[in-house]
């Protein structure tokens, strides 16, 4: 079977990765190594310009790192990959490979609080303009746009908010203007959404989270055309130097392969957890983009085609204390940063995620002080709810 005409699954599994020819081990080996040797043969075609096939230093490729960036490629539907040592790397050499000093970004309102401070400080200090806007609506890409305006950045479902952009719409707008569009793809994963397919040009993921969904990996990825990738890697990439290690490629394949299976169950979870939390006497809202309630319900079913994600935001009565106290309850999950495990994880995004921005333009985000983050895990649902439930009735005795 050509693998890419396989399904998602079967994707996940095979592709970039086949038994090595030397011995016939099935789980592809990691090349531990920072240089590799020429044979004469090989530097004829390298000084040629003939390069394919050709490893030279770990800075510029490694074959370890090449499987990951393959089967990442195969599951987003997009012709190339390039793996880096950080989502954050992902992000940043994805727009400095073509925004520059006097450049203008649009970029929706809410977005982690890393790529915000990336935007306001580091991008300021740079002489980049950003402007935020409350929707991706025609008319507030229209008001935003200006002569330098280079690129709109999108997250597939906002953090920690969980509203759904209208991205078609963006995408649309950004074709008529000759701007670039970049998604950040990490909550859904190329399971849920595949942004290529729409005509979405870069798409960034952590694969810290869901793509190795072990908590034993840092690493990001950029996806987008072949000449895309290639320029960022043998320019800004290898200058900067934010390389992912062997270790982490080789641990990026290793739990990528289970994708599909822990996105369904992080999926049910999530959905099943979300509709409990609304009949909690405790809690004030609960956001999810599966529930009906939820104000782009619609779009989210059009755009994501095998679940809603496993990510849970609600509110609780009271303030930052009573949030606090309900964390701080919890027995089997965990209060943490990150999300995409296996295990469940919770945060408070305004002291965490959020918390180095000023509490007026967070609340102008969505993101009150009573807000609760939840990453749902893959244990049985019951005891998760169990846990949550005990935790909300100690915090409020």
């Amino acid at each position: 079977m050509e693998i890419k005409r396989a399904r998602f699954g079967t994707k996940a599994v095979h592709a970039g990765q086949q038994p090595d020819k030397d011995t016939g081990a099935l789980n592809s080996p990691m090349f531990l190594t920072s240089t590799f040797v020429f044979t004469p043969e090989k530097m004829e075609r390298y000084l040629s310009g003939n390069k394919e096939g050709i490893f030279t230093y770990g800075r510029s490729r490694n074959p370890t790192q090449n499987s990951f960036q393959e089967k990442i490629a195969a599951l987003e539907n997009t012709p190339a990959a390039l793996a880096t040592s950080s989502g954050m790397a992902a992000i940043t050499l994805a727009i400095l490979s073509f925004v520059h000093p006097g450049d203008h970004i649009i970029s929706v309102k809410t977005i982690y609080g890393g790529t915000h401070a990336l935007f306001t400080k580091i991008f300021k200090e740079l002489k980049i303009e950003i402007t935020f806007v409350d929707s991706l609506s025609e008319e507030e890409l229209f008001k935003a746009k200006k002569p330098n305006t280079k690129l709109i950045y999108i997250e597939s479902i906002l953090n920690p908010t969980l509203e759904v952009p209208d991205i078609p719409t963006a995408v649309d707008f950004a074709k008529r203007n000759g701007l670039r569009v970049i998604v950040d793809n990490t909550f859904t994963t190329p399971y849920l959404f595949k942004p290529y397919e729409i005509g979405v040009d870069i798409i960034v993921h952590s694969t810290t989270k869901y793509i190795n969904g072990h908590g034993d990996h840092l690493g990001g990825i950029i996806l987008g055309d072949k000449d895309y990738i290639e320029n960022i890697r043998s320019g800004i990439y290898q200058e900067f130097g934010p390389v992912p290690s062997p270790f982490a490629c080789w641990l990026g394949l290793r739990g990528v392969k289970t994708l599909h299976l822990r996105m369904r169950q992080h999926c049910e979870n999530a959905d099943k957890f979300a509709r409990w939390l609304k009949g909690n006497p405790y809690v004030e809202n609960v956001i999810y983009p599966g529930l009906e309630e939820h104000p782009q319900h619609e779009l989210a079913k059009k755009l994501f085609k095998n679940g809603f994600g496993g990510m849970v935001s609600f509110t609780v009565k009271g303030g930052l204390k009573d949030a606090q106290r309900v964390i701080n309850n919890l027995k089997m999950a965990h209060y943490a940063v990150s999300l995409g495990d296996l295990d469940t994880l919770v945060q408070h995004p305004a002291t965490m995620t959020h918390g180095k921005i000023a509490k007026e333009e967070r609340l102008k985000m969505g993101i009150p002080d009573n807000m609760i983050r939840v990453s749902v895990g893959v244990e049985e649902i019951e005891d998760i709810i169990e846990d949550f439930e005990q935790a909300l009735e100690k915090a409020y005795k």
